[in-house]
């Protein structure tokens, strides 16, 4: 039997704390659990706050964790986008509070792309090739130069085989990785100490220009999407490689690109993404029940059915200029809460300032078809360069 969507919990131990660049999202599915987060974010938008107590990250992203930290009650830590590239401080971290997050040399483990993609290799798991120099480069191939510490696409570009570019592998922390063309998705896994199982697929979005964002910046996803059989047996594989060889606990997210049919691993993403609210909402699933049972020795691993459900639509609209937000605005007054369809979330703080190429707002749609769901999702885009007297683009999404 599924898990309900809104689970009651009771007893006294209820809090959790959440921290990351942006908990929202997290915030709403604890919420959804019945948990009373506490939380640490970057941004503290209008909407996180106003569901759950926030302290603000105003100093540097992520130091001024360790002081914020001593302001928490006394609960366990989940953590989100950007804090996996942090080990060291989430080692820390489990000094002072339990984490309910992978950490420690499992996570070095996972994050360390050229070791996974070696291993998926012995396990006939195709992956883009990983040069070590730019002299071993084909030249009839395209690259991406990567950030080894990367979080929602940020720094990621197109290698530039015709000039001499300063960040080649091996300096400031970039490497560089086969661009392999094809449709990019997202898988999303829960492990527990004795199973493992696959929440979910969706299509995912980045470098999105109708949504004003850079090369390859996050920009949304859609689902959920019923995986073809090859890419379902190749992902069963791949789920399988990661439990038996580094016995992972929790939600973990895999992006890949689909190319032929065949699964092409990119990254792993070891907690909650921001995909998974996605396929919550769609599947009325909890995915932090199950994430949480996982650290306390539950397996609530089971047969999800992905057919005969709404499809969601979520995407990223990024400022496509400076922009001042007054009292009023396109998303309106009324505030999102966990327990409802919102149009709009991530909603920003009135009479604040939003640098062009931030992140502004998340936009929401759902439709019993795809296209219903990107015409959707397009029409807000459009809403939303209006308000901001941009004029109209050519609008494209997912």
């Amino acid at each position: 039997m599924a898990a309900s969507f809104n689970l009651p919990r009771t007893g006294d131990n209820s809090t959790l704390i959440l921290i990351g660049a942006s908990v929202r999202a997290l915030a709403f599915s604890c919420i959804r659990a019945g948990y009373k987060p506490w939380t640490i974010d970057l941004y503290a938008d209008k909407d996180l706050v106003e569901n759950c107590p926030t302290m603000q990250i105003t100093k540097s992203f992520p130091n001024e964790i360790l002081e914020l930290i001593t302001l928490a009650p006394e609960a366990p830590i989940l953590y989100s986008g950007g804090l996996e590239n942090h080990p060291e401080l989430l080692q820390e971290l489990s000094k002072k509070r339990t984490v309910f997050g992978i950490i420690g040399q499992t996570l070095k483990e996972l994050r360390n792309t050229c070791a996974i993609f070696q291993l998926f290799n012995n396990h006939q798991i195709k992956t883009p090739l990983m040069p070590d120099s730019t002299q071993n480069l084909n030249l009839e191939s395209k690259y991406v130069l990567k950030p080894k510490n990367r979080s929602g696409g940020i720094g990621i570009k197109y290698f530039n085989h015709d000039s001499t570019q300063a960040n080649t592998p091996g300096k400031h922390d970039y490497y560089l990785q086969e661009f392999i063309r094809g449709e990019s998705r997202s898988a999303i896994f829960c492990f527990y100490q004795n199973d493992w199982e696959l929440l979910g697929v969706t299509i995912q979005s980045s470098g999105d220009q109708s949504l004003h964002a850079d090369h390859f910046l996050y920009c949304g996803n859609l689902g959920p999407i019923i995986p073809e059989e090859s890419e379902s047996n190749d992902l069963s594989k791949i789920g399988k490689i990661l439990f038996t060889n580094h016995r992972p606990l929790g939600l973990l997210g895999l992006d890949y690109i689909l190319y032929n049919s065949r699964v092409y691993p990119l990254e792993i993403n070891p907690r909650y993404t921001a995909s998974m609210e996605v396929l919550e909402m769609a599947l009325r699933q909890n995915f932090i029940t199950k994430h949480i049972d996982a650290f306390t020795g539950k397996n609530r691993a089971e047969k999800i059915v992905f057919e005969n459900h709404p499809i969601i639509g979520k995407a990223i609209y990024y400022a496509p200029c400076d922009i001042f937000i007054a009292d009023q605005a396109p998303w309106g007054m009324k505030t999102p809460t966990p327990f409802e369809f919102s149009t709009f979330a991530d909603i920003p703080k009135s009479n604040s300032n939003i640098s062009k190429g931030s992140p502004m707002v998340t936009m929401f749609a759902r439709a019993n078809h795809s296209d219903e769901v990107r015409n959707q999702l397009k029409n807000l885009t459009s809403l939303l360069d209006s308000a901001f007297l941009i004029g109209t683009l050519q609008n494209k999404l997912v």
